[in-house]
């Protein structure tokens, strides 16, 4: 089996650690997600990393990655990079890694440091805009600012964006990012991207205007065009 490793030069000194991952990831680790991928958290030398394992892709998949495809692993990492250069904030990247077999992609794996911020927006779901206009103004901006700098997160959902709020200034951070879009982020675009974050529409159109009045668009048709987008998303729950 081929086993390609890219380790970040600042954590070279974790290169044992990293290259041991194919054969530990199963039976060691703090486990704190496990879907279709898993993630767990490993502690090295006073160290946190977070490790992505994704799930073996499907032959059709196998075969892309192995050509002329990029791992998830491999995206997730360049694409931390370049979000960091734009100073949209990220889990720091240490490594990835792939394996292969025939040529044919088998297990890869990302990894990271541990990202501090301790709220998930998935909170959002449970949240009315009364009491909270300044965590969803401050949503607005920090989706703004992505934008503005020409990244489009595909998977901008309230799973993949943590947030800390320090004496009344929000910190965001994005997560899985490995499916991002880095070009100018049209009006129409904008206008979807929200449509995750909860079912409430009135929590929608809130966040919405805010982000259109930051953007230059008019508010309410930006936010009506949002509404919508939210209401067909959900429409297929």
């Amino acid at each position: 089996m081929k086993t390609v490793v890219i380790i970040a030069p600042a954590y070279q000194q974790y290169t044992s650690f990293i290259h041991s991952l194919p054969q530990i990831f199963n039976s060691e680790g703090t486990s704190i997600y496990k879907a279709r991928n898993e993630i767990k958290n490993f502690e090295r030398n006073g160290k946190l990393f977070t490790v992505k394992g994704y799930k073996r892709p499907h032959i059709i998949n196998q075969i892309a990655y192995g050509t002329f495809r990029q791992s998830k692993a491999k995206r997730a990492y360049d694409y931390a990079l370049r979000l960091l250069e734009k100073n949209i904030s990220t889990p720091e990247p240490v490594a990835y890694i792939e394996q292969y077999a025939c040529g044919l992609l088998c297990n890869s794996y990302f990894v990271s440091l541990f990202a501090t911020e301790s709220h998930l927006l998935r909170e959002l779901h449970d949240y009315k805009v009364e009491g909270n206009e300044a965590l969803l103004n401050a949503l607005a901006a920090y989706t703004a600012y992505v934008h503005e700098r020409d990244v489009f997160p595909i998977d901008y959902s309230p799973g993949n964006v943590l947030f800390e709020n320090e004496d009344g200034i929000f910190r965001f951070t994005l997560l899985d990012i490995n499916r991002m879009q880095f070009r100018v982020v049209t009006q129409k675009m904008a206008a979807r991207c929200f449509r995750r974050f909860t079912m409430d529409k009135t929590l929608i159109g809130f966040i919405a205007c805010e982000y259109a009045r930051i953007r230059g668009y008019e508010p309410t048709a930006f936010a009506n065009e949002a509404i919508k987008h939210h209401t067909n998303f959900w429409k297929t729950r």
